[in-house]
């Protein structure tokens, strides 16, 4: 379980990165940004001390590894390292905090296939 208990969901998720069109990049930055910094505060706050007890550092390096390629800018390096959190701590925060870190990904990429 390399990546905890929520590891082949986050190996799928990343293998997904590397195929993004730029229009689901602008698509995903559009309904991150859409987020209110109110709320991503909210969930960060409960989520720090859960997500840097997890594989945080493998985790990490294998998001960017396969997204510095589809990555065209920052926030959406941003949206995908959330969506990337929520599976990775899924287990442990409410399902508010997780619609908060993955609905992006979910509007963006889910809802487009």
């Amino acid at each position: 379980m390399k990546y905890g208990p929520q590891t082949e969901e986050i190996e799928a998720l990343i293998g997904k990165i590397s195929g993004m069109t730029r229009k689901q990049a602008v698509d995903l930055e559009d309904v991150w940004d859409a987020v209110p910094d109110a709320a991503r505060e909210d969930v960060w706050d409960a989520v720090w001390n859960i997500v840097r007890d997890a594989p945080w550092d493998a985790t990490w390096e294998a998001a960017w590894n396969d997204a510095r390629e589809a990555v065209w800018n920052w926030a959406v390096w941003d949206a995908i390292w959330e969506t990337v959190v929520a599976l990775l701590v899924r287990d442990s925060i409410s399902a508010e905090h997780f619609d908060t870190l993955y609905g992006p990904w979910k509007s963006a990429m889910e809802e487009s296939e």
